[in-house]
């Protein structure tokens, strides 16, 4: 199976037996944030010409002279020339239909110059020492055109007779994957029709009281607890494979179930991915409601890839496109291969399939490496347009030292930055002793301690990540509730950053810090689908009222995927700068030495401003399309700071958000709660109407729980109108005061103008 030469060995997720290398300090740093970070690349052609021997070649790499423009790619074209792969900076491989046609190029006004593709820069430096050699290696051999199937091409090179498990990725037809000699290989990168070989990764595996460290306990309070999401998870398998026989957490939580690792038998021998389906959406039937999963009320698609030699077959394309298809927004994968922060074939084969369907949020755990230094995050976790999850320790100090101090990151905890120098992890999440569900099947030598038949404690950022999977459950629920019925992942990335918590740890450890979702659904934001283009920039004014906190304003966008042969990932480049009420001029992640306005950014597809003391006033936010070679690229920004008008307003009435909620109140469940947000300040209209022989009461809460107004009469329907004298989040709670059942409509009007 072609999926087998992407498999390795599988390992256990806890590592507590490693001998503990000393980690580097991280020197404290005079700006906002801690880090020995570098945010502008020096721009230069990102690909390596490791050969410079001048050759004949249909292959090239065009220069521009600066950040792509539309028509310019169009005038090539027009020339006869296919252009392919983006490089940065400003350069396109691209193969020349004639000869003549380089001359015709180097004549465009806005041609930098044209150079030949040569041969061994195709080949990655890791398996450059093989060439020519008869020893064996396992590669992904990528084609010029993505239309076309690489298997025969690549079948038809080898002259060794050596070639073996020959086959085309379904995840991306002009990707073919082999094993093949040394001399194999040269002979393949001979060929006009090859752009790159890069070798396969191999992947391996990577709660009662971490739903309060990150507050998902505060959001399930208040009815957030998951329902309508459906969240995907890729692992060794879900307790006994059968729904009959279902660990009690599971019953009535699966929606699908597949054995792709081993055929037929979808069961947990190891217990990872019980245990992280079960930090995800365990509903605690086994313990009482003591042990949930963040989302409970999620439901759950399960890809089962533990194979039977205890490999892991990750196939990206066919995990993501079912759970998709299954309407799985969400996806957790606690996987992948230590390999350096080097951006993999599995991390652009997730960076693909997540910029073809951007409504879907992957997270991915960073890796369990942190003890031997920084760089140490592995793929697919360098991917771009995932979120990538570290960990943080727990509280439970009786287990020892990795579990002692909330507010530190866990030592194995893999680190940034990226081979690339992009930040990562995105954040971090408690994960060590975390207690979850218990495969039936598992020994319990894979636990860290079990705590009886049913559960048990793991200790990685694999748990992290499950933590995290079901928190963006929770947010998610809350953005449809708030009329966002298809959020975009980089919208919900952008709220989870803009809303965590600083740890004053160096941000190759915490990335934009621990996740905390009650902050998260109290940020204002916007999510641009129509996207812009190079040279088109858009505005916004944010009001800061309370200068008590941090100001944090978050740009995140879902990047076209990378070129395998490029040296830096980012592809689309937006900037974000941001002017002070004083007129001071900010650059997005320009925070880690002052001045912070002399680096732009050119690696990261994350920009963020975070001021530690922010003053009172209104702030003016530019997002720019600075070189957007593959556009129009769509994008998010999130502000724990307040929109606003970027002059004064015209007179008039602010419009209003009119919603309809559709539910149900019994003798069991006999209230439900919705949270809105008042952009501005004005009036709040509602009623709730009900068929049955009921009595039912509302009631209207501040963030406080103050109790502000009520409408508790005997009339049918029940009517109210409030003055909402400040902006932020109020609670509507619908309560069955009489009666066995009510079905009830309730309508909401209420301020939420947004303006640019």
């Amino acid at each position: 199976m072609l999926q087998r030469r992407l498999n390795a060995a599988l390992s256990t997720v806890v590592v507590l037996s490693l001998l503990v290398a000393t980690l580097p300090a991280g020197a404290k740093q005079s700006g906002e944030r801690k880090g020995h970070i570098q945010i502008e690349a020096k721009e230069d052609l990102e690909i390596d010409t490791a050969s410079t021997k001048s050759m004949k070649s249909e292959l090239v790499i065009i220069q521009l002279s600066g950040p792509v423009q539309e028509d310019w790619k169009e005038e090539i074209e027009d020339l006869g020339v296919t252009l392919c792969d983006y490089i940065p900076d400003y350069a396109f491989l691209a193969k020349l239909g004639r000869t003549q046609d380089k001359k015709k190029l180097e004549k465009l006004s806005f041609i930098e110059k044209v150079t030949p593709f040569t041969s061994v820069s195709k080949v990655a430096p890791t398996l450059r020492s093989a060439l020519g050699k008869q020893k064996a290696v396992e590669v992904a051999v990528v084609g010029f055109d993505h239309q076309v199937n690489m298997q025969r091409t690549v079948n038809s090179l080898s002259m060794q007779g050596s070639l073996k498990d020959l086959q085309t990725m379904d995840d991306a037809k002009h990707i073919s994957v082999a094993t093949m000699s040394g001399q194999d290989l040269e002979e393949v990168i001979q060929s006009e029709d090859v752009i790159a070989v890069v070798p396969l990764p191999e992947n391996k595996l990577r709660n009662d009281l971490a739903a309060t460290i990150i507050h998902a306990d505060e959001l399930t309070s208040t009815g957030y607890t998951g329902e309508g999401q459906i969240v995907g998870v890729a692992d060794t398998g879900l307790d006994t494979g059968k729904e009959a026989t279902m660990h009690p957490d599971f019953q009535g939580q699966i929606k699908s179930l597949y054995a792709i690792g081993r055929s037929g038998d979808s069961s947990d021998q190891h217990g990872h991915g019980t245990h992280v389906a079960g930090s995800i959406l365990g509903t605690g039937a086994a313990s009482e409601g003591k042990y949930k999963g963040m989302a409970p009320d999620a439901k759950l698609v399960f890809h089962s890839i533990e194979e039977e030699d205890e490999g892991l077959e990750t196939d990206v394309k066919t995990i993501l496109t079912q759970a998709y298809e299954d309407g799985a927004r969400i996806h957790s994968d606690s996987w992948g291969d230590d390999d350096n922060g080097e951006y993999s074939l599995t991390s652009f084969l997730f960076d693909q399939f997540l910029w073809e369907h951007p409504d879907m949020t992957a997270l991915v755990a960073a890796g369990n490496e942190g003890n031997k230094g920084y760089q140490t995050i592995g793929s697919p976790a360098t991917a771009k347009n995932i979120i990538a999850v570290g960990a943080t320790e727990n509280d439970r100090p009786r287990f020892g030292t990795e579990s002692d101090d909330i507010d530190d990151v866990w030592k194995y905890s893999s680190r940034g930055l990226t081979a690339d120098g992009r930040i990562k992890p995105d954040l971090v999440a408690p994960g060590t002793s975390i207690v979850s569900t218990r495969s039936a099947f598992a020994q319990s030598k894979n636990f860290d301690r079990r705590l009886d038949d049913r559960y048990a404690y793991m200790t990685g950022t694999s748990m992290a990540t499950a933590i995290m999977a079901g928190g963006v459950a929770q947010v998610r629920q809350f953005l449809n509730e708030q009329g966002e019925k298809e959020p975009s992942a980089a919208l919900l990335k952008a709220i989870l950053l803009s809303s965590a918590d600083e740890l004053e740890e160096d941000m190759r450890l915490q990335g934009f810090g621990r996740a905390n979702l009650s902050q998260a659904i109290q940020t204002n934001y916007k999510d641009e689908k129509k996207g812009i283009k190079t040279k088109e920039k858009a505005t916004y004014a944010i009001k800061v009222s309370d200068d008590s906190k941090p100001l944090a304003i978050t740009l995140a966008w879902t990047d076209y995927p990378a070129s395998l042969v490029a040296k830096r990932a980012l592809v689309n480049d937006l900037n974000l700068t941001v002017t002070t009420p004083k007129g001071k001029k900010l650059n997005g992640n320009d925070f880690f030495e002052a001045p912070y306005d002399d680096e732009v950014d050119n690696l990261n597809n994350v920009e963020q401003i975070w001021i530690k003391e922010p003053e009172k006033g209104v702030y003016k936010v530019t997002v720019q399309g600075y070189n957007i070679p593959k556009g129009p690229q769509p994008y998010a920004l999130a502000t724990t700071g307040e929109w606003t008008r970027a002059e004064e307003p015209e007179p008039g009435r602010p419009s209003t958000d009119e919603v309809t909620y559709k539910g149900s109140v019994t003798k069991e469940k006999p209230y439900r709660e919705y949270t809105i947000r008042a952009v501005t300040e004005g009036e709040l209209k509602l009623s709730v109407d009900w068929k049955e022989d009921a009595d039912v009461d509302v009631y209207v809460y501040d963030r406080r729980k103050n109790e502000i107004a009520s409408a508790v009469s005997a009339d049918h329907p029940e009517k109210l109108e409030v003055s909402l004298d400040k902006t932020g989040l109020y609670e509507v709670r619908v309560e069955l005061k009489q009666g066995a059942k009510a079905s009830y409509q309730l309508r909401l009007s209420y301020p939420k103008t947004n303006f640019k």
